[in-house]
Order: C-alpha cells, then structure tokens, then sequence
C-alpha cells in the first residue's frame, strides 16, 4: 500500500489571496487546471489504483483531472479531507496569522475535532490495498506534518503547506502513535 496527498490546484480563492476554509466553494484557475494535469504526469509511475477527494470544488476538480490523466474511472469523496473550518475568517483577506489566532475565531472548527478527522481517514486508507492519492488541502495537509512531527493539533497553521498540485508520498509509520 502507498499513501499519496496532493493539494487541489491554484484556486480562485489562492488568486484573491482570501482565505477559502470550508465555505468558500472557490473553483480551480486555469493554472490550478495545468497544474493538476502536471501533478497527474508526476503520479503515472505510482501506479495509482484509488482517487479520494476533499468535497470542496477545487479538489475535486483537481482530483477529476487527474483520474482522467491517469486512466482512474472514479473519484471518491470524503469529507473527512475536507479543509479545516476557519469560522468568520472565511472569505476574508489572507494575513499572517498564528494558529492561536486562527483557531480562535469565531465558528473556527475545533483542532482536536480536525485532528480525528484527519487521522480516521488516514487509518482508513493506510489499510487499503493499492495505491492511493487523497486530493485535499492546506490545511489537512498541515495537520498531517503536524501529527507527524508530534505538534498539538491547535499548532497546526504554523507549519508550512505543501505546495499547490504536488504530490507528496505520505510515510505513516508515525501514524501507530494516535491509537
């Protein structure tokens, strides 16, 4: 079994540099679509089986394009991938802000409530035969190196995000730690 997580490509929200959370349904540009299809031309050696993608728009769309690139007839959703819930920052111009501040906010979802999320999917598909690509975002994929890097789940936003539509190859050996 092979574990892959690929952020959703350059999305509209990503252009307006406006914080996109949950609510902010912001669709691909078409770069974010060049890129997804160049993400898919990295993945053709992982002989990826399963495409699970967050419910937002702009990984599944980035998610669609890159099944179709690599011969992959369906997309999965799962919520459980979705972006973190950022409350009443939604929608509103990025800045530099620290976790503290970030899952304070108003209607932010709670860090521990991410955090199982997170994990409840990854012990999901870490059983799973074949290779599989998870389409997500930021900021799960943020709580992933914070697990990994043993960071409580409230500090996850100050950890570096992956960059647009590029696949990492996820290592959950840490994973055994969150039983």
């Amino acid at each position: 079994m092979s574990l892959y997580f690929l952020r959703h490509g350059q999305s509209e929200a990503n252009v307006k540099h406006v914080f996109a959370g949950q609510k902010e349904n912001s669709p691909l540009t078409e770069l974010g679509k060049r890129q997804a299809e160049i993400a898919a031309n990295d993945l053709k050696n992982a002989a990826i089986t399963k495409i699970v993608s967050s419910n937002l728009i702009r990984a599944k769309q980035t998610a669609e394009i890159v099944a179709s690139k690599l011969g992959v007839s369906n997309v999965s959703v799962d919520d459980r991938i979705a972006e973190y819930d950022m409350g009443v920052l939604t929608g509103t111009p990025n800045q530099a802000i620290t976790s503290l501040e970030l899952v304070s906010a108003k209607d932010a979802e709670e860090p521990a409530a991410f955090k199982s999320r997170v994990i409840d999917a990854l012990r999901q598909y870490d059983k799973e035969d074949g290779a599989i690509l998870l389409v997500s975002h930021a900021g799960v994929g943020r709580m992933i190196e914070a697990l990994r890097q043993n960071i409580g789940p409230a500090n996850f936003y100050d950890i570096a995000p992956y960059p647009n539509a590029q696949a990492v190859k996820l290592d959950l050996a840490w994973l055994e730690k969150y039983k």
